[in-house]
């Protein structure tokens, strides 16, 4: 009965989140760097929750994290957040192959994406503290800017409907990946 439900809502307008071309704008604009460089591309082949994979998960968050900026009205440094979000998971590994993982992936994959981010680009504190910080409540210290507790929500709106498919971010994901694609 309940898969009867999930389908019927699956119909449902509600179901599509709409791409703004505004935020679509926004997450090219500022994230052109990293969502072009190769670190970046190579997340296609990572796995992160369900059938979505790092790359997706990641400018999914970076658009998310920009709509509950505009909704929450917080003023926020958005090629900041942007750049944080694309980043926040760049560990650059199948965190389901446990051989290839870092150990307790779920707390310390912050830090290796850090490392990684690091490595790869110019980071200013809030990067950083976005990077570090995307897991709480699970992992501490507590965020220290505004735009690290957004990409907390964020990240778990984004997971839930990965996971969940309570809805469906396919426009925007359609929208930017046509938008990368013509970057590359």
């Amino acid at each position: 009965m309940a898969h009867h439900l999930l389908l019927h809502y699956k119909e449902e307008s509600f179901y599509y989140i709409k791409a703004r071309e505004s935020l679509l704008e926004q997450v090219t604009t500022y994230g052109a760097e990293i969502l072009c460089s190769a670190g970046f591309q190579s997340e296609r082949n990572f796995m992160q929750h369900g059938i979505t994979n790092c790359y997706t998960h990641s400018i999914c968050v970076a658009y998310v994290a920009l709509r509950w900026a505009q909704l929450l009205n917080a003023k926020v440094d958005v090629p900041s957040l942007v750049r944080g979000c694309l980043l926040h998971d760049y560990f650059l590994y199948d965190w389901h192959d446990k051989e290839k993982a870092a150990n307790h992936h779920t707390i310390n994959h912050p830090k290796v994406a850090l490392a990684n981010a690091e490595r790869d680009f110019k980071l200013n504190d809030i990067e950083r503290d976005i990077i570090r910080k995307h897991m709480f409540p699970l992992c501490f210290p507590f965020p220290k800017y505004k735009e690290s507790w957004i990409i907390t929500l964020a990240d778990k709106t984004c997971a839930a409907s990965e996971i969940w498919h309570l809805w469906s971010l396919e426009n925007v994901i359609a929208a930017l990946d046509r938008r990368i694609q013509a970057m590359l």
